[in-house]
Formats: structure tokens, C-alpha cells, sequence
């Protein structure tokens, strides 16, 4: 049973089932395949879009290819990237790759992203400038 949380999902295609795991193994797999390092195969597989909300560049099946390879070697070790690209036609398989590079990447916590407001006591007395002594 696919985990999502964790960075899990599954399709069936022609009576095989697929469990997809994003996980440290599987983003190296994929940077091999698709010979980018995961940031930037990240950034690829999100498509363009211009200001009136058309898309204007999809990802590169050969990048989504490389992501779906990643993700299924655990649990499909025979599988190819070839395999993988094939497989990208398989209903429900993109919706399952999105499910699991969600989970494997979920939203940070808003206190991480500064929202969150300090305590009274922490952190350092501010300086002041701007005043001479005579």
C-alpha cells in the first residue's frame, strides 16, 4: 500500500501494479537518467507559463521519464528509463508521480519560513547608530 506522505503512490497498468518511492535513492536515480543534478530536474519538470496563464514550454518527457525511473527502482529494479517513459501513457501515472513528489516534498512549517514571531528575551539588544559621543 502506497504511503503518500512518505513519498508513495501507485497506478496499475496492463494488470501490474507500480508503487513510485521519491526518496534520496530514487532523486539520484533520476539525476542519472536524466544527467542534471535534482534541483535543476526539478525546476524542468515545472511547466512555463506566461501572464495570461498559458503554458508556454512543457516538461521534456525524457525528464519525467528520468523521475518515474527514479521513483519505481525500488520496488521495479528491472525496469529501464526507456520502461519508464513508455509507462508515462499509463492512466493515472502522472497523477501518481505528483502524488508522490508531493509527499517526498511536503510544505515547510510556517514558523521555518520566518513567519513566526520570537519570544521576548531571545536574540541579540540592537545597536544604536547614528549618535557620536562628544
Amino acid at each position: 500500500m502506497a504511503n503518500i506522505e512518505r513519498g508513495e503512490a501507485s497506478f496499475v497498468h496492463d494488470g501490474v501494479s507500480y508503487l513510485i518511492v521519491m526518496d534520496m535513492n530514487a532523486f539520484a536515480e533520476a539525476e542519472d537518467a536524466a544527467d542534471m543534478e535534482v534541483e535543476d530536474l526539478l525546476k524542468a519538470l515545472s511547466p512555463k507559463v506566461d501572464a495570461k496563464g498559458n503554458i508556454i514550454k512543457k516538461p521534456r518527457l525524457k525528464h519525467l521519464g528520468a523521475i518515474l525511473f527514479g521513483g519505481l527502482r525500488a520496488h521495479h529494479p528491472g525496469v529501464s528509463h526507456a520502461d519508464a517513459i513508455r509507462l508515462l501513457n499509463a492512466p493515472g501515472a502522472g497523477e501518481a508521480i505528483g502524488k508522490a513528489l508531493t509527499g517526498a516534498m511536503p510544505k515547510p512549517d510556517p514558523s521555518a519560513e520566518g513567519k513566526a514571531t520570537a519570544s521576548a528575551g531571545t536574540g541579540t539588544k540592537p545597536k544604536k547608530t547614528g549618535q557620536r559621543k562628544a
